[in-house]
C-alpha cells in the first residue's frame, strides 16, 4: 500500500487521522498534533501541508527541545546585524523562512516562556520583529505544533501560556499509539521490510507468521519508529527468506507482554517419565516440550528452562532437535 502522505495504516483510528488531515489543510488554521514519541507527528505536519494550498511555498521544521534557549529568540525570529558579537548580518528566523507555507514548531512544550509571548503575537497578529530591530514585519505562515507532553500540566505550572495553547489548538489531531492500532501491523511490516530490502540488497520476502505474531503481541513503546528498527535490523541479519521469531528477537529484548508460559513447569505431570527413563532423555523431552510451548522461540526457551542461550544452542545440537 502506499499510504496516505507517506502515513501508512487502514485501520479506523488512522482513517479518522486522515479525515482530520485533511479537514486542517483545508481549514488554514493552526493545528496542533498530539501523540506518543514515534507516532509520526512531523509526517502529519507535511501532510497538512501538502494537502494545503501552501504546497508551494517552503516547509520548515524546527525541534524545540533541540534549541539552546539563549538563541531560540533569533533562531525562530531572525535579528538584525549588530543585535550581538555574532550578529555579522541581518538574518532571517524559520518563521520568517516559511513565510506562505508552514512552520512545525516540534515539542512546542519546551519552547521558552519568552518565545511562547512572541510566537504568540505571530498568531495573533500575523507579525514579527527581528532580535535588535523595532520594526514589524508582517507574515503570513501556517503554524503546526506538536507535542507528546500534557501542556495542561505544563500551564498548571506556569511554564506554559495557556492563551497561547487556545491559539496552536484551533485544530487538535491525536496520532494513536501503535498498540491502538495493531491491526496496521502487517501493513507496516510489508512496507518496512521492502524498503529495508531494496536499502541493504537482501533476499527477505515475507515476515513468518509466528514472528508476526509476535510483533502484533509486543507494547511498542517507541511505536512506529521503533517498528522500523526493529524491521530494518531483522532484515539485516535475517539468514533465509522469512524474518523468523529469532531474528526479532534480536532487537526486542525485553517482551514486555509476552511472558514464556512457565506456569507449566509448576505442574507435576507436564512430563511424565518410567523409571526406566535415562536423564538424557529427560532433559531431551523437557526442551523439546518447553520449545513447542515457547513456539520455538529460543530465548524464551532457555529462560523458562534457567539455562544461558548458547547452552540451550549446544543440548539442540546434541539431542538433534534443530
Amino acid at each position: 500500500m502506499n499510504g496516505f502522505y507517506g502515513m501508512i495504516g487502514n485501520s479506523p483510528e488512522m482513517q479518522k487521522v486522515y479525515k482530520d488531515i485533511e479537514i486542517a489543510a483545508k481549514a488554514d488554521i493552526p493545528v496542533l498534533i498530539q501523540g506518543e514519541t514515534g507516532t509520526g507527528k512531523e509526517l502529519a505536519s507535511r501532510a497538512i501541508h501538502e494537502c494545503s494550498n501552501r504546497i508551494n511555498a517552503a516547509f520548515i521544521p524546527v525541534n524545540c527541545a533541540a534549541i539552546p534557549r539563549e538563541l531560540a529568540e533569533s533562531e525562530l525570529f531572525g535579528h538584525e546585524r549588530g543585535a550581538f558579537t555574532s550578529a555579522h548580518r541581518d538574518r532571517k528566523g524559520k518563521i520568517e523562512l516559511a513565510n506562505k507555507g508552514s512552520i512545525f514548531l516540534d515539542e512546542i512544550g519546551d519552547m521558552d516562556i519568552f518565545s511562547q509571548a512572541k510566537l504568540l503575537r505571530v498568531l495573533e497578529e500575523g507579525t514579527i520583529t527581528r532580535v535588535g530591530s523595532e520594526k514589524s514585519i508582517c507574515i503570513n505562515t501556517r503554524v503546526i505544533s506538536a507535542t507528546n507532553k500534557q501542556l495542561a500540566d505544563k500551564i498548571q505550572k506556569k511554564t506554559f501560556r495557556e492563551d497561547l495553547y487556545y491559539r496552536l489548538a484551533t485544530f487538535q489531531i491525536y496520532l494513536p499509539p501503535l498498540k491502538e492500532r495493531r491491526s496496521d501491523i502487517p501493513f507496516l511490516a510489508e512496507h518496512f521490510l521492502s524498503k529495508a530490502r531494496d536499502q541493504f540488497k537482501r533476499d527477505v520476502a515475507t515476515v513468518h507468521p509466528m514472528a508476526m505474531n509476535r510483533l502484533i503481541e509486543y507494547a511498542w513503546p517507541g511505536n512506529v519508529r521503533e517498528f522500523k528498527n526493529v524491521i530494518t535490523r531483522a532484515v539485516i541479519s535475517c539468514k533465509g527468506s522469512s524474518i523468523t521469531l529469532d531474528d526479532i528477537s534480536i532487537s526486542l529484548p525485553y517482551l514486555d507482554q509476552i511472558k514464556p508460559n512457565t506456569s507449566v513447569l509448576q505442574d507435576p505431570v507436564w512430563l511424565s517419565f518410567s523409571n526406566e527413563t535415562s536423564l538424557n532423555e529427560m532433559e531431551k523431552e523437557a526442551i523439546r516440550k518447553m520449545l513447542g510451548n515457547n513456539q520455538g522461540n529460543k530465548r524464551r526457551t532457555a529462560e523458562a528452562l534457567g539455562i544461558g542461550r548458547s547452552s540451550l544452542y549446544w543440548k539442540l545440537k546434541k539431542y538433534r532437535l534443530s
